[in-house]
């Protein structure tokens, strides 16, 4: 790791300050703005099917008379900072568990830098090519930052998303106001001192990872804010002696090249998968597995047990009757039980009174979960999962998988012929629907389409704004 004495090296932030501050839409490969809609696409759809979520309702409360008039709300007329705006939109991308993930960073990039890449664009006016570059940037460093880690913060206490997120939103907010190299160092800087995001929401299924998300916008903007004012931050954030990789190693084995190695040819955005199913994507594995039990033929009846072989992931519960809907979203049990039961698993699965099925239950009670030594030593590079079936009559049938669906490097997406892309569009007509929210679909659509065409975000930001007066998934 590199300290303040050894001069042999620029700062990391500088460098990615110098890598942000340089770069435009025109010089990048076709398939990174293309993706990137994607996942813009991706994570808009799942803010509005959370805008109603009691946990939403709650936070807009909080929210209200909170000034200003730079950016919108989802699913409100009225306007207001960027950094609450931020902040709200962020927490709803993530509530339902429906957005997008990056295997080797272990976080939830979406969910942080399109809600603070579209605030911070808003209040500037900037255009449609300037938003989708803030994206595109805003992914990058915050895939980097986490790929430093391989998800070793969650053994620590502590959610990546925000913590590693922050900094990404810092750059995100920077490029739509086109900073200079200096002032996004500061605001770097400036970022490192708000990361933060505690994993104890877990215990009790309460709504902080929630707000993850959004507080990490929301910082984002902030730091930028300040340092567009002229406001300082350490340019030795990440490796210095008090920086960031210090504070949150503990004494693991980081890889702190990890953050600028292969920058600007190497687009770790390419790696980020997009979830299929609502819930943990650490258990996607055991989705997946259960959902092909089911087509071949297994029903809840037929299964005398199933036990889960998995990686470690301190997230992850074995909750079997679990009591609401986000305790739910990380059970192993219910969603294997629920999935296989099913023949597949929606938002209709993780309503309150979808986890008090007896069928599913009575199925889910008879499902373990183990966190397996070898396959958390594969984790993140594989995501090995193993589902070991007792069939009723006695008889054994063993089931694995190492890269769930909606991974980029699985192998139904390497014709690389857009079925990646198409998947995520199949995705967001479904989710939307199901919320009554289909009348956005096709206006969203074509606004992400075309967005780096557009003079400003106003298109995107028009839709957002629209009320969301009824759904039919609440997850409280």
């Amino acid at each position: 790791m590199t300290t303040a004495g050894s001069g042999s090296r620029r700062w990391i932030a500088a460098q990615l300050a110098e890598f942000a501050a340089g770069a435009a839409l025109d010089a990048l490969p076709p398939e990174i703005p293309r993706r990137a809609k994607a996942h813009v696409l991706d994570t808009l759809a799942g803010a509005i099917a959370a805008g109603n979520e009691p946990s939403t309702r709650a936070l807009l409360r909080a929210l209200d008379g909170a000034l200003g008039d730079e950016a919108t709300i989802l699913g409100r007329a009225s306007r207001t900072q960027a950094e609450v705006a931020a902040l709200a939109n962020g927490a709803m991308a993530h509530s339902l568990e429906l957005d997008d993930d990056h295997r080797l960073a272990t976080l939830h990039p979406g969910a942080v830098i399109v809600p603070a890449a579209l605030a911070a664009s808003e209040a500037a006016g900037a255009s449609g090519e300037r938003f989708l570059l803030a994206v595109i940037l805003g992914y990058e460093v915050t895939c980097r930052v986490g790929e430093a880690f391989l998800g070793r913060q969650f053994y620590r206490g502590f959610h990546p998303t925000a913590t590693c997120g922050v900094f990404g939103a810092a750059v995100a907010a920077s490029v739509a106001w086109d900073l200079t190299q200096e002032q996004i160092v500061n605001a770097l800087g400036i970022a490192g001192s708000q990361a933060a995001g505690l994993g104890e929401w877990r215990f009790d299924g309460s709504w902080t990872k929630r707000l993850h998300p959004g507080l990490a916008a929301q910082g984002g903007i902030l730091s930028a804010r300040l340092a567009r004012e002229g406001f300082t931050g350490p340019a030795s954030v990440f490796e210095g002696e008090s920086g960031f990789l210090r504070a949150f190693r503990f004494n693991d084995t980081i890889d702190a090249d990890a953050i600028t190695r292969g920058l600007g040819t190497d687009f770790r955005m390419m790696k980020t998968a997009f979830k299929p199913y609502p819930g943990c994507r650490f258990a996607h594995g055991a989705i997946d597995l259960a959902i092909s039990l089911h087509d071949d033929g297994m029903t809840p009846e037929t299964i005398r047990e199933i036990a889960v072989r998995t990686f470690r992931t301190d997230i992850l519960n074995q909750e079997a009757r679990p009591q609401t809907p986000v305790v739910a979203q990380f059970s192993v049990p219910y969603l294997t039980a629920a999935a296989l039961a099913g023949g597949s698993l929606g938002l209709g699965d993780l309503t309150p009174a979808a986890i008090e099925r007896p069928e599913v239950l009575a199925l889910s009670s008879r499902i373990s979960m183990t966190e397996d030594d070898e396959f958390t030593a594969a984790y993140p590079e594989r995501y090995l999962t193993e589902l070991r079936v007792t069939l009723s009559d006695g008889q054994e049938r063993t089931v694995t998988t190492d890269c769930p669906r909606g991974d980029p490097d699985a192998a139904d997406y390497a014709a690389g012929d857009g079925r990646f892309e198409r998947e995520i569009s199949d995705k967001v007509r479904g989710v939307l629907d199901y919320v009554h929210a289909g009348d956005h679909g096709p206006s969203l659509d074509r606004s992400v389409a075309d967005i780096d065409r557009a003079a400003s975000v106003s298109s995107i930001a028009e839709i957002l704004a629209l009320p969301i007066t009824a759904s039919k998934v609440t997850l409280a």
